[in-house]
């Protein structure tokens, strides 16, 4: 060895010290769990497993238009449910987005159409209203009016559609609740079920930076962890990575941004001839009303997305003290205090003539 060199290590050795530095302790981990469990209360999880334990089919159903909570949480359970002998099907209107292929583990076996009916059991994720599970609830509207549901939510404005509805506001991510559920089941969560579980977290929690984030989630963010995976192999494609079409989409779209209320309300449009011109998908909008709320010193972001069918659809991001889950509710929506959305029955035009004047109203309102 050169005189004043040190010890040369490999790059196989680095990634063994990175892999190490990622797995706890077996004790540790196994304390964590216990830690986590003890937080969820004993008579949700316990009627939940009621309904869980003798079904041997279980439909698993992700909400249309998916983002990777609802399809991580389905996912994530069906993962953690097989091992214990049941035949899980995932099923969601809309197809999975490819941005999600790469860390949703499975996500190749969602389908958008049942070839049966015969499940002894739905669990409803994410979402507190059969009407949110799209097309897949009005082809099988009578089916899943009599169908025996769990419905599984953290959105604070969640109806519940199920027998049982274990709604927990308390959750960051519906993919939170279900860890918790899981851990309380004692249920063994491997390798695939955390992944498509962590994608939930951080997603909906925005990489662990939206306010819903509690010590809590991030203690579920470890466990997923230790149980090995990886939040870069989330993160990156989600946040990162961009196709040079969603690129020109957002361009195009962001050529369109507003402001109101001295800069407190922002507002852009994505038509649908921006779509066709940046030859993007439809899911390429995905972090656009992030990334609005972002502008200096915007209180409320909205981006109308309008649809082919001549409504328009508006995703609302809020920083404190608005509530975005309680302006979408007014007309119709729902969602998180920070990120919301909800569906008007009007033209894009229009749409923001309806809509803009009340975020304006709501903003003033806060002023005085």
């Amino acid at each position: 060895m050169p005189e004043g060199e040190g010890p040369r290590v490999t790059h196989g050795e680095i990634q063994a010290a990175a892999d190490a530095k990622r797995s706890p302790q077996p004790a540790a981990h196994a304390a964590l769990a216990g830690l986590l469990a003890a937080q969820l209360a004993d008579a949700p999880a316990a009627a939940a497993w009621q309904l869980i334990e003798p079904a041997r089919s279980v439909l698993l159903l992700a909400h249309e238009h998916p983002d990777p909570d609802t399809l991580g949480s389905a996912l994530g359970l069906a993962h953690a449910l097989a091992p214990l002998g049941k035949r899980c099907v995932v099923a969601c209107a809309d197809p999975v987005p490819a941005q999600y292929h790469a860390f949703l583990p499975g996500w190749e076996l969602v389908v958008t159409e049942l070839a049966d009916e015969r499940y002894d059991l739905v669990v409803a994720l994410d979402a507190g209203e059969l009407s949110r599970f799209g097309a897949l609830y009005d082809r099988h509207r009578a089916f899943l009016d009599a169908a025996v549901i769990l419905d599984l939510d953290h959105h604070i404005t969640s109806a519940g559609c199920g027998q049982v509805n274990v709604i927990d506001a308390d959750s960051a991510a519906t993919a939170e609740l279900v860890t918790l559920l899981l851990l309380k089941w004692r249920a063994p969560i491997g390798l695939d079920a955390a992944r498509c579980l962590l994608a939930g977290v951080i997603t909906d929690t925005r990489a662990f930076e939206f306010d819903a984030t509690t010590v809590r989630t991030l203690e579920v963010g470890a466990y997923l962890v230790g149980c090995g995976a990886v939040p870069q192999d989330i993160i990156r494609p989600v946040y990162r990575l961009k196709p040079l079409a969603k690129v020109r989409l957002w361009g195009l779209t962001l050529q369109t941004v507003q402001s109101a209320a001295e800069g407190q309300v922002v507002w852009a449009a994505l038509r649908q001839a921006h779509l066709v011109a940046a030859g993007a998908t439809e899911d390429m909008d995905d972090g656009m009303p992030s990334y609005l709320i972002d502008i200096e010193g915007a209180k409320i972001a909205a981006l109308f997305k309008e649809h082919r069918d001549g409504t328009t659809r508006v995703s609302l991001r809020t920083v404190a003290p608005f509530d975005a889950a309680a302006i979408a509710a007014q007309y119709g929506g729902g969602g998180h205090v920070r990120a919301a959305g909800c569906s008007l029955a009007l033209p894009i035009d229009a749409a923001m003539a309806e809509l803009v004047p009340y975020l304006e109203a709501v903003v003033r309102g806060a002023d005085r």
